[in-house]
């Protein structure tokens, strides 16, 4: 008796599988969530942002990054504020500790802010160490999403 295998059937394990190691491979970061605060900001020009960071790693990481995309990062109308927050640093509640389950290790977010008035909101929860890559991926998308010029 010939056992029939489908070609089929050998096409979709083989997927699942490689799909399987690419997600392991490429992280398991959060989803991004975002916000446009003041839709009447959509292409506005901004040559200067002014940055409010937690740390001077955030800070960093950001005005590097912002420099690089050619705007100035000085005292402006624009302020963008940077945050991380590490779970297992900050959580000192220890039933907390013990009773949940601590999917993500730490939280990256950014709020653009006109004279005081909040304009746009990206963040996102993060596994392992926090790195620079979290904040070019948040500011990145504010640009295109608030369709800045510079």
């Amino acid at each position: 008796m010939k056992i029939f295998k489908s070609n089929l059937y050998d096409f979709g394990m083989r997927n699942i599988f490689f799909l399987s190691l690419l997600l392991f491979f490429l992280g398991c970061d959060g989803e991004v969530f975002k916000k446009i605060e003041d839709k009447s900001k959509i292409g506005a020009k901004i040559d200067t942002i002014e940055i409010a960071a937690s740390d001077s790693f955030s800070y960093k990481a950001s005005e590097s990054f912002l420099k690089e995309q050619g705007f100035l990062v000085d005292k402006s109308d624009y302020k963008l504020r940077v945050e991380h927050r590490d779970y297992a640093k900050t959580c000192n509640n220890p039933l907390s500790k013990t009773s949940s389950d601590y999917n993500y290790d730490g939280l990256v977010a950014i709020t653009l802010f006109y004279k005081n008035e909040k304009v746009y909101t990206s963040f996102r929860d993060f596994r392992g160490d926090v790195n620079k890559e979290l904040f070019i991926d948040l500011i990145d998308a504010m640009v295109e999403d608030l369709k800045i010029k510079k």
